[in-house]
């Protein structure tokens, strides 16, 4: 039989093949289920890790929508709230604003006329509790009313909306704590005596006059002179304020001492202070009709510091004009501070940055002084 296959080389190919199918067909039965199950889980496992991957990326994708929702709905919300506590500001602070810089126009003013009333040796209305005493009182501090009034109405965010208005509020702030400042006034150059505190003096000397408010007085005088609640609270008129002097109100009968018997001799710190107040609520009333910038504050003070029609209406003698180095002593410390300080701190103690009117150059000078 071999030899007849070797004799037959068609018969051995034909064998060879046959026999190389029948193992290529038995291999393939035997190994085609082991392929089959190997294939299905290479696909179930890469079926898996998509599976995964496509949650994984999906989260990722809702992760991704939530904080821009969330930042969407912050963001609106926080331009929601600007807006209407924008709208608030305006509709409640600028009218006090206006009421606030009448309010510092009148004290001007009644400091003007009361220099004029000194230079014509005539100051002797203010020892009663006469119209010109009680009147001089209520104008010199109605403008501490009115930023009493303010401050109920603005908080730190309010103030961060808007910088002209937080630049009226802390040099307002400024004013106000300057009628508390009645030693720091005795220590500019040159240096007065002020013991207005002494505990030592024999039974038959009479205290030296205090020349100042102490906060919680300023803080009571105010609170007692706004008439109404909420937003109906407004600063009280001259005829309340005159009924508040009749029935004889302890923090009046105190603002009203301050005031009497005045003149720059006898209280020589008090007119200090009205000075730099007469100066000051000149810087205070520019900003209300021009842009105002803390870097100028200082020029601007200068200016109106050498206005000569303001240093002859200021004159407390009808021979000499009036000296406003101490009214330079006293704000130059503050206005460098509140330039080095413009960021915000306690809303209670807080004095803010300056101001400057943008308009450079000379201004015309405020018409003269009416009659009280």
């Amino acid at each position: 039989m071999m030899e007849w296959v070797k004799g037959n080389p068609q018969v051995a190919a034909a064998l060879v093949a046959a026999f190389v199918a029948l193992c290529t067909s038995l291999l393939t039965h035997w190994l085609q289920p082991w392929s089959q199950g190997r294939i299905e889980r290479l696909k179930a496992g890469l079926q898996k890790e998509g599976d995964t991957k496509r949650a994984a990326l999906q989260a990722e994708i809702e992760n991704v929508k939530a904080q821009l929702d969330t930042r969407k709905s912050a963001t609106t919300a926080r331009q929601d709230y600007e807006y209407e506590a924008r709208k608030r500001l305006y509709e409640q602070v600028e009218p006090l604003l206006f009421q606030m810089h009448e309010s510092l126009e009148e004290a001007h003013y009644r400091i003007r006329s009361l220099a004029r009333t000194a230079r014509q040796g005539d100051l002797g209305w203010l020892t009663t509790k006469g119209y010109y005493l009680r009147s001089t009182a209520y104008k010199l501090f109605l403008p501490v009313v009115h930023f009493r009034l303010l401050q109920r109405h603005v908080t730190f965010v309010d103030l961060k909306l808007d910088d002209s208005i937080a630049l009226r509020y802390r040099m307002m702030k400024l004013y106000v704590r300057s009628l508390t400042d009645d030693f720091d006034f005795a220590r500019l150059s040159p240096p007065l005596s002020y013991q207005p505190n002494r505990t030592d003096l024999p039974p038959e000397a009479l205290p030296e006059p205090r020349q100042g408010l102490v906060i919680g007085s300023l803080e009571s005088i105010a609170d007692l002179l706004i008439a109404g609640e909420g937003c109906d609270a407004r600063a009280c008129r001259y005829t309340e304020f005159d009924a508040h002097v009749t029935k004889g109100k302890t923090d009046i009968d105190d603002l009203l001492e301050l005031v009497r018997g005045f003149s720059p001799v006898t209280h020589p710190i008090l007119a200090r202070m009205m000075l730099a107040q007469a100066c000051f609520s000149r810087l205070i009333l520019e900003t209300y009709h021009h842009t105002a910038k803390a870097e100028d504050l200082g020029d601007h003070l200068e200016r109106i510091l050498g206005d000569e029609s303001l240093i002859i209406s200021l004159g407390w003698s009808k021979d000499a004009k009036a000296d406003l180095s101490v009214v330079r002593n006293y704000w130059r410390p503050r206005i460098e501070w509140l330039k080095a300080n413009t960021s915000w701190v306690s809303a209670d103690r807080e004095q803010g940055p300056g101001l400057a009117a943008t308009a450079p150059g000379p201004q015309p000078a405020p018409p003269a002084a009416p009659d009280p």
